[in-house]
């Protein structure tokens, strides 16, 4: 097998498209993972759709977990990585297993036992509460397919490669494609299992991502030797993979919950403006995309130069991320601006949502710019195992937007309110998180000494 590629030497541009197209690329096929099934199961009825819609507000907090687990493994195997110490990065890795293992047993038997309290509590009734509670407490036994193939797929971006999580994740959508119809509406011997069979295809499918990508990472197929790994616990690595996890977890918890709040708020203004709040989402969703794809290549990339001790290349390496990003966008921000009102007409004829839905669209444009902010330079201090400053400057951003929002005199400013609150909340959020990265604490060594010299060998660590 060649030697893995060296991604902090030579063209800048070529590495972040070397990891940035399939990272964008397994960003889509996630997002198509999740409308598949709500395509198939929408043919059963509302029901069923409002069943599983109601479990997937609950099924976010385990995503949430999962992704802070990935953060945690992403920082910790790319600093190492950058540092040639390819043993200790593969030790992160083992150490992610046991607590995806660990987390996975909590959420299997507490989604088990608590799926019809919680679901219920969520508004949960009747039919629509019988379906999800079976629904959710499906997943929720499978729970670990979603830690163990976030662990492995983390562990082989951060050592630079993005591509064969790609391909691994191509196979699990299109296994997920054919199971759907299969077991939901069922075919021959198969029983139409409905809804519960649109869990199971979904277990089923990431079951074979899980076995596909440990097959992937054997010595012989892969530059991530983990060999050896699974056999030691370490306390410190494990210490630290939770603690730049926690802090991206809790940024996330905070998004949704402000997108909850934010519903509660346009929710006054009538059908019209709800659907134009909905339509608007779904758009910021498709410029989201890339920039998840291309914040998450620049975070690699800065915890791989930051171990191979190369700061101002990490440096370098965030802005042209964030140039290529703003050059992919640019275009969607003015056709947005000009064609607001086609935009929107390409989801709704309706007068009010069309009048409605081309304010917020404009607001949203111009609020894209400060997203490509928040997205590659969010990524970029994960990357450098700084989780929690991007946390409270989310935090304090949202609380902002939210403040604003309960103050009694917006209120006059009516629906153009709420949108000008969050091109505000957005600016805000972006421009401190550029003021953050550009401030260059992530460089210090106190801020990226995520690692002991001897973490393998350190006589005052218990090693299991």
């Amino acid at each position: 097998m060649s030697p893995p590629r060296d991604l902090t030497e030579g063209s800048i541009t070529r590495a972040i498209a070397h990891l940035g197209v399939p990272l964008i690329a397994t960003s889509l096929l996630q997002s198509a993972f999740n409308l598949i099934d709500m395509f198939f199961v929408g043919r059963l009825g509302p029901a069923a759709l409002a069943a599983v819609t109601l479990s997937g507000i609950v099924i976010a907090l385990l995503i949430t977990a999962a992704i802070g687990i990935s953060i945690g493994t992403l920082a910790l195997v790319a600093r190492y990585w950058g540092a040639r110490r390819y043993r200790e990065a593969a030790l992160v890795v083992g150490q992610s297993f046991h607590l995806s293992l660990l987390l996975s047993i909590l959420f299997g038997a507490g989604g088990w036992f608590l799926a019809r309290p919680l679901l219920g509590f969520l508004g949960g009734s009747g039919e629509v509460l019988e379906l999800a509670v079976t629904y959710f407490r499906i997943i929720s036994a499978g729970a670990w397919t979603i830690f163990i193939f976030v662990t492995f797929s983390s562990a082989l971006k951060g050592s630079g490669d993005a591509w064969t999580p790609l391909k691994v994740m191509a196979l699990g959508v299109v296994v997920n494609c054919l199971l759907d119809p299969l077991l939901i509406f069922g075919w021959g011997p198969i029983p139409a299992l409905g809804v519960p069979g649109s869990a199971l295809a979904t277990v089923l499918s990431r079951l074979v991502t899980v076995v596909v990508i440990i097959y992937r990472t054997r010595p012989q197929r892969s530059h991530l030797d983990l060999s050896g790994a699974f056999g030691r616990i370490s306390f410190s690595l494990l210490g630290r993979i939770l603690r730049i996890g926690f802090f991206s977890s809790v940024e996330m918890l905070l998004r949704s919950v402000a997108m909850i709040a934010l519903l509660r708020f346009v929710s006054v203004y009538g059908t019209a403006a709800l659907a134009a709040y909905g339509i608007g989402t779904r758009l910021r969703a498709v410029v989201l995309m890339p920039g998840i794809g291309l914040g998450y290549s620049s975070g690699i990339l800065v915890g791989q130069n930051l171990g191979a001790g190369q700061p101002k290349r990490a440096h370098r390496t965030a802005w042209a991320t964030w140039g290529i990003y703003q050059a992919v966008i640019i275009p969607l921000i003015a056709g947005f601006f000009i064609f607001a009102r086609e935009v929107v007409g390409l989801f709704s004829q309706d007068p009010e949502v069309l009048r409605v839905g081309a304010v917020f669209i404009r607001y949203l444009a111009v609020s894209f710019f400060f997203l490509a902010l928040i997205l590659v330079f969010g990524k970029s201090l994960n990357g450098a195992g700084d989780t929690a400053g991007p946390m409270v400057i989310t935090g304090f951003a949202l609380l902002v937007m939210v403040g604003f929002l309960l103050w009694p005199g917006s209120a006059g400013l009516g629906l153009e309110g709420i949108w000008k609150a969050i091109l505000g909340a957005t600016a805000l959020n972006g421009l401190l998180m550029a003021w953050w990265f550009q401030r260059g604490r992530w460089r210090r060594p106190a801020a990226g000494a995520l690692y002991p010299e001897a973490v393998l060998s350190s006589p005052e660590e218990p090693q299991v």
